[in-house]
């Protein structure tokens, strides 16, 4: 499913147009990327959190030529699992 596919649900279940069902999806998804920007965690009940994890810096290989890269510490998004997504997944089956 993609971001399309979710905008014509969301406009078929909540009985709007797609514009609407796309404008509010992307308040939603501009949302949590500034709250992720400005390092804050975002916990939505029964689906799951969302939070900003710090990789440190490594050394690794070009795989072209093989020399050695340093690889600069950067910032990951991390989505955990929250409990009611994880029953409705093992549910499923």
């Amino acid at each position: 499913m993609n971001k399309a596919d979710l905008t014509e649900k969301l406009a078929i279940q909540a009985e709007i147009p797609k514009v609407r069902a796309a404008y509010y999806i992307n308040i939603m998804v501009t949302a949590i990327q500034e709250a992720l920007v400005e390092g804050q965690k975002v916990t939505i009940s029964d689906f799951g959190t969302f939070t900003v994890s710090q990789r440190r810096e490594f050394t690794g290989h070009n795989p072209k030529n093989g020399s050695e890269i340093r690889v600069p510490p950067r910032r990951i998004p991390v989505f955990r699992a929250g409990k009611g997504l994880k029953e409705a997944l093992n549910d499923a089956e």
